[in-house]
């Protein structure tokens, strides 16, 4: 069974649950946190998950899906906070097991996921799909740490500079530089136990990213795993039943399914 919601908090975001058609008691939930210019729909590997006894929730991002609003006043703080906002509304509904609720980001919503599980507990697990949490984002455009170098100028002075074809203005830049997930004050934070989940047919910065991420965790004690898999793409839907058990396994593993 599925259900739309809409908060009435924050951004008002909209999103779907699907549940089990019939269960007993609490059951682990997934949050979905899309990426860049995504939405709440569920790809191929998502809907693997949609297996007896999981909760999955998922939700539009400020600037996308039906949530809506001006995508030049996204930021990886905002999509933070979108985040905690839904996490909070699910640890209020009556199924949800709160030892079992953890994070599945594809590719600029794990930034999101690190971003909040750095500081929320209630995030007992991530699991990172095309990873990006350095400053290796757009780097067609040259990357929002250069565009920032290049143009700080004219973003101080309230001009705005674009990245992804999106004319953004300062307080954006600032963000995704100083907040990238991969330094020490955000990954650092997070303890909570973690899979890599990475297609080798991505491209080089995201394949990239997975591996720093599970080498700090790793060196952080943190209990991390990384699976890297040859022929899969960026959100790994040319491989959702591969991908989609080696979720399922993980989670197993882990006793959180």
């Amino acid at each position: 069974m599925k259900y739309d919601f809409k908060l009435d908090c924050g951004d008002k975001n909209i999103g779907t649950v699907y549940l089990p058609d019939k269960y007993d008691g609490k059951l682990p939930v997934i949050i979905y946190s899309h990426g860049w210019g995504g939405n709440r729909n569920l790809g191929a590997v998502l809907q693997k998950l949609l297996v007896k006894d999981i909760a999955l929730v998922t939700f539009d991002y400020y600037g996308c899906g039906e949530t809506g609003g001006d995508y030049s006043k996204m930021t990886y703080r905002r999509w933070k906070e979108n985040l905690s906002d839904i996490t909070n509304w699910v640890v209020e509904q009556p199924y949800a097991d709160l030892n079992r609720i953890g994070c599945y980001g594809f590719s600029s919503g794990s930034t999101a996921a690190f971003r909040l599980a750095a500081e929320d507990n209630r995030i007992k697990y991530i699991i990172s799909v095309g990873t990006a949490i350095s400053v290796h984002i757009g780097m067609g455009d040259g990357g929002p740490a250069k565009l920032l170098s290049d143009n700080f100028e004219l973003l101080q002075a309230g001009g705005t500079v674009q990245l992804f074809g999106v004319d953004f203005p300062l307080d954006f830049y600032l963000d995704t530089v100083s907040n990238a997930p991969i330094h020490k004050h955000i990954l650092g934070n997070v303890k909570c136990p973690t899979l890599f989940l990475q297609g080798l047919s991505d491209n080089t910065f995201r394949c990239a990213d997975a591996r720093m991420g599970y080498d700090v965790l790793k060196r952080e004690n943190v209990p991390v795993k990384i699976i890297e898999i040859t022929n899969g793409d960026h959100g790994l839907n040319n491989v959702a039943d591969e991908a989609g058990k080696a979720v399922l396994d993980w989670l197993g593993e882990n006793t959180l399914i």
